[in-house]
């Protein structure tokens, strides 16, 4: 049972010290206060303004998605229930199921050029390939991961496919759009990720592009330099996909789809 606080203590005091004269309003509070109640309420209101309840986690989440919480390392502690739940629903896929249809209406409506290759810009990690069974190792993002631990597991080819995204994949080859797929990745994981991603269903693509080895260029000057590239190469670049902002920064060509991803925050 919630335990009452301390002015609603004072306020029951109050009515019933009117209603029952013979019982003091002091001799009431000192019955209600018994064994620390107060300082029990105290505390719990000190607790709850010190941490990310359930419903907060879902504002936190708001906020990452929109990039108005950057630059954080870790998911807040009292959110890896709320990471956990979403990262496991069948809300994570309706919400990335959404954001995929309205790529697919996006590119159907487009006149493709004759001229040229028209191609959409996939990203890997967490927008083809899902990284949530090796966060789950790590609670769900609330634990720091050890360096290079993540491309020890990206190196088991253990990594599942993203449903949705697969279907827009699909959908786009379809209407003659051909996937470019854009990785940070090392070159040293190719073999191991082209083999991944065929296990998954993803069998064709025009090109991949791994980052050298070895290589700490940032995520938005590299990615940005691939797709100055590729432009200068004459693709028609009609749209992007990724999980974070840094995926797809602002001079992108063609439009930008940003799934969710409430895992971890990439420097933009």
């Amino acid at each position: 049972m919630k335990i009452l606080s301390l002015s609603l203590l004072l306020l029951l005091a109050a009515t019933v010290s009117q209603a029952r004269p013979s019982v003091s309003v002091p001799r009431l509070v000192e019955l209600l206060t018994s064994d620390n109640i107060i300082e029990k309420e105290l505390e719990r209101l000190e607790n709850e303004r010190l941490s990310i309840n359930y419903h907060n986690c879902r504002s936190w989440h708001l906020g990452v998605e929109t990039s108005n919480i950057i630059n954080f390392e870790t998911v807040p502690a009292n959110c890896k229930d709320y990471v956990e739940d979403y990262l496991t629903s069948e809300q994570y896929r309706a919400d990335s199921k959404t954001v995929c249809k309205e790529a697919y209406f996006y590119a159907k409506g487009l006149p493709l050029r004759n001229d040229t290759i028209n191609v959409w810009i996939f990203d890997l990690d967490d927008t083809l390939l899902s990284s949530v069974p090796f966060y789950a190792q790590y609670g769900y993002g609330t634990e720091k991961v050890e360096h290079g631990a993540y491309w020890k597991w990206a190196k088991l080819g253990e990594a599942p496919v993203l449903p949705e995204t697969l279907t827009l994949y699909n959908n786009l080859l379809e209407l003659g759009v051909e996937p470019i797929l854009v990785t940070e990745r090392w070159e040293n994981l190719e073999a191991v990720t082209r083999k991944s991603l065929k296990d998954a269903g993803i069998t064709y693509w025009r090109k991949t592009v791994f980052k050298p080895t070895g290589s700490n260029i940032s995520q938005v000057k590299y990615k940005s330099a691939v797709r100055k590239s590729l432009v200068k190469s004459g693709y028609n670049i009609i749209g992007n996909i990724g999980d974070q902002w840094a995926d797809i920064p602002e001079d992108t060509p063609g439009r930008v789809f940003k799934l969710p991803n409430p895992l971890y925050y990439v420097p933009s």
